[in-house]
């Protein structure tokens, strides 16, 4: 197992809060979720998720990330990048926006199952492949988390959880307890659907459609790109997911395949520290970071972002 689960905080769990208190500026989530780094977790974080069946069964019905994968990129850039990227108001609008339209999604699946995205295990589990992911992209691109940033981290993906209406029950209390539900639902529950046949294709995205964007790239020279870059993108992808996942799935991590990944991590370990911030982030995560800098009083809760009160 990865190092990011053989060490276990023994921090005191979170109280409860009667409404959800956005993270600030100031908090280590602000710092990765819009970053360029949290991006190359996000395609091992859409496999794990997808393998899960109820959600297997809500993405497969319609196929979106297949047949429209910028547009879901940007679907998801534009309602959940904004709960942790806007003024709390704002943050607080729109978590409740995000589990509201999951509540539309479910229908019957080709299968013939029924499913419901706001299935409180599949819901959730959405939500706990970030704790990992994170943990993850600090070791691979990163640095070494020191204890008190770990616990840290852990309270604000708690904190975040709340904002995305995840009922108290189903957020670990403890890290503890995060690892021990998290290799349950890899080991117990996850399953190799219709989905993962094609994210886990080598092909998948060299067969990405061209976007408008990009309308003006010759054809040929598109295919080629995305040729090169698919190609990445699926060594990634298998060497970022956690060790238990590709031994259950027998998903092939060949030694040559490690030493490839080893020499792209330092190279971006090497490389994005000394980039310039802007290239360092999304567009949107860059805009609120300006944004509080320009009106940090806007930014204020009436609570603590930084901390939770603790039960005794």
């Amino acid at each position: 197992m990865a190092r990011t689960q053989q060490k276990q905080s023994s921090q005191a769990p979170a109280s409860t809060q009667d409404l959800p208190q956005p993270l600030g500026p100031d908090s280590h989530t602000w710092r990765n979720f819009g970053s360029y780094l949290f991006h190359l977790m996000l395609p091992q974080a859409f496999i794990l998720q997808s393998a899960h069946p109820v959600i297997d069964m809500a993405v497969g019905k319609e196929k979106k990330y297949k047949h429209d994968p910028w547009g879901r990129a940007k679907d998801s850039t534009r309602l959940l990048w904004p709960v942790i990227y806007a003024r709390p108001d704002k943050a607080t609008e729109m978590g409740i926006r995000l589990r509201e339209l999951h509540r539309s999604i479910k229908g019957v699946a080709n299968n013939g199952k029924k499913f419901h995205a706001l299935d409180p295990e599949a819901y959730s589990w959405v939500h706990i492949t970030g704790f990992d992911a994170t943990l993850r992209m600090y070791e691979y691109f990163g640095r070494t988390v020191a204890d008190q940033e770990r616990a840290e981290l852990f309270r604000e993906w708690q904190r975040f959880g709340r904002m995305l209406g995840i009922h108290e029950k189903h957020i670990p209390r403890t890290e503890a307890e995060y690892w021990q539900h998290f290799n349950y639902i890899i080991e117990e529950r996850l399953e190799w659907g219709e989905v993962l046949d094609d994210l886990m294709d080598p092909r998948f995205y060299a067969a990405y459609p061209k976007p408008e964007e990009m309308k003006y790239v010759p054809d040929a020279l598109f295919k080629v790109l995305m040729i090169i870059m698919g190609w990445a993108m699926h060594k990634i992808t298998v060497a970022t997911l956690p060790e238990n996942f590709r031994r259950k799935f027998n998903v092939q991590f060949s030694k040559t395949d490690q030493r490839l990944f080893k020499a792209f991590a330092w190279s971006v370990r090497t490389i994005y520290p000394v980039m310039p911030e802007r290239l360092r982030y999304i567009p949107l995560a860059m805009r609120a970071i300006e944004d509080s800098r320009r009106y940090p009083g806007a930014y204020q809760f009436e609570a603590d972002l930084n901390q939770d009160p603790v039960s005794v």
